[in-house]
């Protein structure tokens, strides 16, 4: 299976998929790559782009390293990079769920050059302070021992509209959740804010959220403080499903990246 090494050392797994300009797909937390197969992305992508489905530290194939400091995000954001210069590549366009979101616009705030376009699906969290994000762990670590991945999927199968499938919980409850705790506790020292990023961030963006996940259109005010960037507001879906309604999805983003490709020719 091809894999490669990140600059500290962890392997890392992806698949290629399909023929045209390089399309790196990432997930969230509790997310193998192949959920971008089951959830219904892949095929259709894979006719004009090639889907670079990356499993992403402490995921899938992935090594699965519990350190605080290997999953910091200035980590995952780094192996996006590394990711594409392993492959040989100078420019790729970035497709990111959930907390693939605030990965996509790390890398893409310290390296710009490096992408044609960004696709961010999920929420974006409200700006928060350092010692604000701080005074939350320590009972979210607990809540994450204690109840495992049930603490983070737990609330948002309730709040969904419609049933969230069975075959995507056991994917998340079968993941590792040692990584996602070590990524919790390194938020409070990202020294980086989302929010701080977006005016700098040029490369034409697609933001998406679903209309019960963003009830405050949070992605709306990002997208208007991106230079380049238009919000896809999806219907009567919560977190989950906003993604896996890839019918409605698929369409929007192969439109905003061909019309992406011809602003760029023109």
């Amino acid at each position: 299976m091809p894999s490669f090494q990140a600059r500290d050392g962890v392997r890392l797994h992806y698949e290629v998929e399909g023929a045209g300009p390089p399309l790196v797909l990432h997930l969230g937390a509790g997310c193998d790559a192949d959920l971008w197969r089951a959830a219904g992305y892949v095929e259709p992508l894979s006719r004009t782009f090639t889907c670079v489905l990356f499993d992403h530290r402490g995921h899938g194939l992935s090594d699965h390293p519990t350190s605080v400091e290997a999953n910091h995000l200035d980590r995952y954001a780094d192996d996006v990079i590394a990711l594409v210069e392993h492959l040989g590549h100078s420019r790729v366009t970035y497709f990111g769920w959930s907390n693939g979101v605030q990965v996509g616009l790390k890398a893409a705030s310290q390296h710009p050059d490096a992408f044609d376009a960004l696709v961010l699906s999920g929420a974006i969290p409200p700006r928060r302070t350092r010692e604000e994000v701080a005074a939350g762990i320590p009972g979210r670590i607990a809540a994450l021992r204690d109840k495992g991945w049930w603490e983070v999927i737990g609330d948002m199968i309730p709040a969904e509209k419609l049933p969230v499938p069975q075959w995507f919980i056991d994917r998340v409850l079968a993941t590792d959740i040692e990584p996602f705790i070590a990524w919790s506790m390194a938020r409070p020292d990202w020294n980086w804010s989302p929010w701080d990023a977006m005016p700098n961030i040029r490369a034409p963006s697609l933001l998406l959220a679903g209309e019960m996940e963003d009830p405050d259109d949070l992605v709306g005010e990002a997208a208007r403080l991106m230079p380049n960037a238009k919000r896809v507001r999806v219907p009567d879906r919560e977190h989950i499903n906003a993604f896996l309604y890839s019918e409605f999805v698929v369409p929007r983003v192969l439109e905003f990246l061909r019309r992406a490709v011809r602003a760029q020719a023109g």
